[in-house]
């Protein structure tokens, strides 16, 4: 499969679900996460993600405030600061919520998701393609996309 029809194959795989489609926070239990703030730890997976993506910033009382950025592969990988970073594709489908669709995440635990903007970098490259691993948080699928192409981003770290 060449990069332009990996790219067409990714943008396929986000699409398609109805504007109504949803879930109830009930079905999406948030026993897992210990939310601090801005931070979210989730004990099944020993992460500490930020509850607000890249451009937004977490007001106590508010949410996630201000717009999302979307980014280039390449830029994304630019927002590592500290012992923060972009996620592997296998962390970042952690986050899916099996239960939820557009987005299929927990809303509650990470607010202020655009659902014109639902497929996320993860760091990890796809070999020779020139691209790397999204997860789209429409249904909750993972797939690959351009480099070039511009994506929000979810940082994470390791531990509390």
């Amino acid at each position: 499969m060449n990069s332009k029809t990996a790219a067409v194959a990714l943008a396929l795989a986000f699409v398609g679900v109805p504007a109504w489609a949803a879930c109830e926070t009930s079905q999406e239990p948030t026993d897992r996460y210990v939310i601090t703030g801005g931070q979210v730890y989730d004990k099944n997976s020993d992460l500490t993600w930020e509850r607000c993506s890249v451009g937004q910033e977490w007001q106590e009382g508010a949410g996630c405030v201000g717009a999302i950025e979307a980014l280039t592969w390449r830029e994304a990988l630019q927002q590592a600061k500290d012992d923060w970073r972009v996620p592997t594709v296998q962390e970042l489908e952690t986050l899916i919520a099996p239960t939820c669709t557009k987005p299929a995440i927990n809303e509650e635990v990470f607010p202020g998701i655009a659902l014109n903007k639902l497929a996320y970098w993860s760091g990890t490259e796809v070999g020779s393609y020139g691209g790397a691993w999204a997860v789209s948080f429409v249904v909750g699928t993972t797939g690959y996309d351009d480099h070039t192409n511009a994506l929000p981003v979810r940082l994470v770290r390791s531990g509390k």
